[in-house]
């Protein structure tokens, strides 16, 4: 029984996910001709210095996930945690469809390529953190089932995928500009 209902609540946060992806695919439809021409002149900046570009979540992903981390001892942590979720869901879609809306296939191509060396690993940790924020905010809801080790063992991995983000970030700042520049023929 406890294995169904974390298949279904895995399931429930994947679709929420896909739901931002497709939201964010279809926004870009809403932009008017000048918005598209900035973040169309935005992402031909971006392909002319991609290689000295620092890729820097260091700040605002430690600020939010610490703040994710806090709020999940309250009540009001679980529907920022969904919609944080969701959020990241809609940058991806955003950003597939913005690439492909420039340079076409090879667009796609290259956020796809994007997406994995940018997001992959820090979606994955933010997957696993809010699952857990969630797990220890219905712990914390439910006092029925107030356990201090249960709560200890969620904290820790938390703790835990908090961590493993900064070090990516880390990475990313140092190297994702470079890693990238090695798919720039993609686009150009």
């Amino acid at each position: 029984m406890r294995t169904s209902f974390n298949k279904k609540f895995i399931l429930f946060l994947l679709v929420l996910f896909v739901m931002g992806i497709i939201t964010g695919l279809g926004y870009f439809n809403f932009f008017n001709a000048d918005l598209k021409s900035t973040i169309t002149t935005s992402f031909h900046n971006f392909i002319l210095n991609i290689n000295e570009i620092k890729i820097n979540n260091i700040i605002p992903h430690g600020l939010f996930i610490s703040f994710l981390i806090i709020i999940s001892f309250l009540v009001i942590g679980l529907p920022i945690c969904l919609f944080y979720l969701f959020y990241n869901g809609f940058l991806v879609g955003f950003i597939i469809r913005s690439f492909t809306y420039i340079k076409g296939f090879k667009g796609f191509i290259f956020s796809l390529v994007y997406l994995l060396i940018t997001k992959v690993i820090y979606l994955f940790f933010l997957f696993l953190l809010i699952m857990t924020l969630i797990k220890l905010s219905i712990k914390i809801i439910r006092k029925d089932n107030f356990k201090k080790e249960k709560i200890f063992i969620l904290s820790k991995r938390s703790l835990l995928c908090f961590i493993i983000i900064f070090l990516n970030d880390l990475f990313l700042y140092f190297g994702g500009g470079k890693i990238l520049n090695i798919f720039n023929f993609l686009i150009n």
